[in-house]
């Protein structure tokens, strides 16, 4: 009898490692975490912020999952073999039937979370992440999904909570946050991105104007976040700024990759945090 056991256990634990890695998991969590983090600040709490993290969770586990399968081709082809369906862990219409079930429940959830109005909005930026995935992910309109899914979550949140419209400029920033993690994060693959032949806006920009805009984007969200708080919180525009400057200079003198790559989500991870902190303030 002990022979059997360890066969299905390991064979089970196995394949939901697969699903794990092609769901993206360390994004998927840190979006979740992040919005939840920020419907908190706005007085959600208890069970219902629970919901909201749960609800966030599994829209990103079908936009993660159907973005596996959705390139699992062309991962083939360029011999990804860190992707699950490359090295034949998990097939791609498996992928596939998990992301529209979890799909699905999100867009249930969604509703009955956050009401028609609010829920709408979150099922709209669900929507456009997968728009990403199928149509725009290869093409010069690649920022603009993250722009429109991520300028959405605080009326997903707001109207959900209150049926109050969101503060535009909680969606100001979040859409420009958005759109520079977008960039921030295709930028470590560009080179094997153009080698491949793929689209996206940093592949049609390159690198330079990719980073040049990145930080562009980041000096007007920080600005904007710095303007709203200095008056009542200075300390937080304090904190805004200095942190976007002490990027700005460490990532400009570097010449590796990886630094201004990690100076562009210092600045992305500060920024959030502080649009957190000056919500749950106000």
């Amino acid at each position: 009898m002990s022979n059997l056991q360890p066969v299905p256990y390991r064979a089970l634990m196995w394949k939901l490692k697969a699903f794990t890695k092609a769901s993206h998991a360390l994004p998927t969590i840190a979006v979740s975490l992040v919005i939840s983090a920020f419907g908190w600040s706005l007085g959600w709490s208890g069970w219902s912020l629970f919901a909201v993290f749960i609800t966030i969770l599994i829209g990103q586990l079908s936009v993660g999952w159907s973005n596996d399968a959705f390139d699992s081709t062309l991962d083939a082809r360029v011999g990804r073999t860190t992707k699950p369906t490359v090295t034949r862990d998990v097939s791609e219409n498996s992928l596939w039937i998990a992301a529209f079930v979890a799909l699905t429940i999100a867009i249930v959830l969604s509703w009955l979370v956050a009401g028609w109005l609010g829920g709408s909005f979150h099922v709209f930026a669900i929507l456009m992440a997968w728009l990403y995935n199928v149509r725009l992910s290869r093409t010069i309109w690649s920022w603009l999904p993250y722009a429109l899914a991520f300028g959405a979550m605080p009326a997903f949140l707001s109207f959900g909570f209150n049926d109050q419209p969101p503060t535009l400029w909680s969606v100001a920033v979040f859409s420009i946050v958005g759109v520079s993690a977008h960039l921030a994060n295709a930028l470590p693959d560009s080179e094997s991105d153009t080698a491949a032949g793929l689209g996206g806006l940093v592949v049609r920009l390159g690198d330079r104007r990719s980073i040049v805009l990145c930080w562009l984007l980041l000096a007007l969200g920080s600005g904007i976040l710095a303007s709203v708080s200095f008056s009542t919180h200075p300390w937080i525009a304090l904190i805004v700024v200095v942190t976007f400057t002490i990027a700005v200079l460490l990532g400009s003198r570097s010449r590796r990759r990886s630094a201004v790559f990690n100076a562009l989500l210092a600045v992305v991870a500060v920024d959030v945090a502080m649009l957190v902190v000056t919500t749950a303030l106000d």
